[in-house]
């Protein structure tokens, strides 16, 4: 009838019963998830699926050893009897020794000696130091009767470490006097936190003369870490003996040493030990140094010496001290820096910049102007960056940025102001715009990259054309860096420059540049052209290798022995497989090098090799004799790749934060990365093994790269 509603087909109710279903599952799974309160609740939980497979109990076990109870203690007891698959050991060891349990130090003991697994013998070993004097007396026994070397040994040691009270020390001391070399290592570092006591300070104090250095300058460490009154005097003993061998952990321990006591730090001394200590600024630190830089004849030294050291790690570390200095004595550090300005080393410019910079504009300007206009190409970007900071929000130096990146004759410095104009909180488009679209065909690669990446931060219009004429003649690393620049300014993708053409002559003239997408959004984008990309394209963790000059910077650190996935290999296992699988992939024209760290570093070649057949199967048993070893030294293993001028891209694989090298806050070490990249242009692709990383992250994102996370 005219003026009634259209009739409505009503949804039947069976429509509704996948949603339902699904909501319903939802709501089951969020209260399983949700933790027992109570001891009783616990128990209840594991009681309905304690016949169930090992994989339905895990989440039960882990929530009875929250609580205590003779019925949870049962009930673990019961799980470390008739459990099989490891991965529910380890979760049934680590739920019973979580607290000191009646009747837990069998089983636990039990666990570990049948424990093959470096992590399950390591739960088991804390589980024992949790049970109190029957755990301890049980490690002890274990300790007792293993071979003197070994990761059980190591285990065990750590469990004692971990126990406190006299039993666990008296037991580690006494084994101390029982073993001899580097097998006193791990007894050693089981007594690390012990602090303020006369027995383990004793022992301390008569291992820093023993004749192996390390094991010396381990138990100097702990001496310093407890401000000991003996540790500077050690230090000073320790650094007499050292030999041309000696590594950065021998020299770390006598800096901390030295430092222990400021004002009676003797400075010679202090700047040999932190030129080749670890982390010689770090935040530990930080406090000792302000300390002696706050007594004048300290920092006179300085003054007076930093110019004249001969070893360039001296002379840089020496520049970075006088950066350190307070506030009001910074003028008297200026003409000290000024003549380490002359240096030709790179990285005793580039502290020397850092420390004028906080001198002050008035003080740093005229000097830094000189370098910029005067200075060795390599030089210049570092007095560009220093000047941006000093200047960066002035019209003066926005002017100067444009002109530098249209008129600088170095590439270098070229590239670097390119670089650094979309920082600028000022910029202007049109010359910008000029300035990028006139280094499209610069005859140096980094130029072009970074004329390509302004194109993309100034979003125009007209940019697309110039960018698609450049499709065909970039081939490598820059023809992916025009593809992603076309994608970013117009969100589409075609095959060739000739589709290209044809979409611009036919939409060109009303197209409009569409919003710059989300950081999430990029990423997404970037997985669905990974998909669609041809399997002949070498990949690396899943990541397109679409240059010909790659370093791959590989993390060799002990960290690296552990499980990887479900199949029994270890990270390491895992790397050394994609790696043979890339260097097979990689085409015939593709250079390639593989630089691995640990403490320090180590590389396949001197340099990018041409990879062909005879190279790859050359390549394969290399990789496949790699051995983890150490701690993690980000730093060493990305100044390597950067130290080869031919490098475009970094593929960096880790699976921990740094632990060791000349820098180690991650926030210091990704500044540091930008700033070798200025000028360089390098994309640096991450990798994080076991789960994700800020600080991979940022790399990748401050350099154009991709980063992902494997388990």
């Amino acid at each position: 009838m005219p003026g009634l509603p259209a009739t409505r087909t009503m949804p039947s109710i069976h429509s509704f019963l996948p949603g339902l279903a699904l909501l319903l599952a939802l709501l089951a799974s969020s209260l399983t998830a949700q933790r027992p309160k109570t001891a009783s609740d616990a128990l209840e939980r594991w009681q309905k699926v304690q016949d169930q497979p090992e994989a339905e109990r895990k989440r039960a076990v882990q929530d009875l050893g929250d609580f205590d109870s003779p019925e949870i203690t049962a009930a673990l007891l019961a799980e470390a009897e008739r459990a099989q698959e490891l991965a529910h050991v380890q979760t049934v060891v680590r739920a019973l020794g979580s607290k000191p349990r009646p009747g837990a130090v069998p089983a636990l003991r039990k666990a570990f000696q049948q424990a093959s697994n470096n992590r399950l013998m390591e739960s088991a070993a804390e589980g024992l130091a949790n049970q109190g004097d029957a755990g301890v007396q049980a490690l002890g026994e274990l300790l007792a009767a293993e071979p003197k070397a070994g990761t059980r040994r190591f285990a065990l040691c750590d469990g004692l470490g971990r126990a406190t009270g006299d039993r666990a020390r008296d037991l580690l001391l006494g084994e101390l006097k029982l073993v001899g070399g580097r097998d006193r290592l791990p007894l050693l570092r089981a007594l690390a936190n012990r602090a303020d006591d006369a027995l383990v300070d004793a022992a301390r104090l008569s291992l820093c003369s023993d004749k192996d250095a390390l094991v010396a300058a381990t138990a100097l460490r702990q001496l310093a870490d407890h401000r000991h009154a003996e540790a500077q005097n050690q230090a000073r003993l320790l650094l007499k003996r050292l030999g041309a061998d000696a590594s950065s952990e021998h020299y770390t321990a006598a800096l901390r040493g030295l430092l222990v006591a400021p004002t009676t730090a003797e400075p010679e001394l202090v700047l040999a030990a932190a030129a080749r200590a670890e982390d010689p600024f770090g935040q530990a630190l930080a406090p000792a140094w302000a300390e002696a830089l706050g007594h004048a004849a300290f920092l006179r030294w300085f003054v007076d010496q930093a110019a004249q050291r001969k070893a360039p790690a001296e002379r840089t570390l020496a520049a970075q001290v006088l950066g350190m200095a307070p506030a009001a004595q910074r003028p008297s550090t200026v003409p000290t820096l000024l003549r380490l300005l002359g240096n030709k080393e790179i990285e005793v410019v580039r502290a020397t910049v850092q420390a004028l910079v906080g001198c002050g504009a008035e003080a740093a300007e005229p000097p830094l102007q000189k370098l910029l206009q005067t200075g060795a190409e390599s030089l210049q970007p570092i007095a560009l960056h220093a000047l941006h900071e000093l200047q960066g929000r002035t019209p003066a130096f926005a002017e100067q940025l444009v002109q530098l990146a249209t008129t600088a004759k170095g590439a270098p410095l070229r590239a670097a102001a390119l670089q650094l104009l979309p920082r600028l909180p000022q910029l202007a488009p049109d010359s910008a715009l000029a300035a990028a679209t006139g280094n499209l065909g610069h005859a140096a690669w980094p130029v072009r990259s970074a004329a390509i990446d302004v194109l993309v931060h100034l979003r125009h219009k007209e940019a697309i054309p110039l960018l698609i004429d450049r499709l065909e003649a970039e081939r490598g690393r820059l023809q992916l860096d025009v593809t992603d620049a076309l994608y970013e300014l117009t969100a589409l993708r075609f095959a060739d420059a000739t589709a290209w053409r044809a979409f611009w002559a036919r939409d060109g003239a009303g197209f409009t540049v569409p919003a710059s997408p989300k950081q999430k959004a990029k990423d997404k984008a970037r997985e669905t052209a990974r998909d669609k990309a041809p399997q002949t394209v070498a990949s690396y963790w899943n990541i397109p290798v679409r240059s010909d000059r790659v370093a791959f910077v590989v993390d060799v650190s002990g960290s690296m022995n552990q499980p990887f996935g479900t199949g029994g290999s270890t990270r390491l296992d895992e790397a050394k497989r994609q790696l043979v699988r890339v260097f097979g992939m990689l085409p015939a024209k593709a250079k390639a090098n593989v630089i691995t760290f640990a403490t320090g570093t180590d590389a396949w070649a001197t340099g990018l090799q041409a990879i062909d057949d005879k190279v790859k199967k050359a390549f394969e048993p290399w990789a496949q004799a790699l051995a983890t070893k150490g701690a993690t030294n980000v730093h060493a293993g990305l100044q390597r790749a950067f130290a080869d001028p031919e490098v475009d891209t970094i593929f960096l694989l880790t699976d921990g934060q740094p632990s060791t090298g000349e820098i180690v806050a991650t926030d210091a070490l990704a500044r540091a990365v930008q700033q070798w990249n200025l000028g360089r242009s390098l994309r640096i692709h991450t990798i994080a093994l076991g789960g994700r990383s800020d600080f991979l992250e940022r790399l990748a994102r401050e350099s154009g790269g991709e980063h992902t996370v494997a388990r």
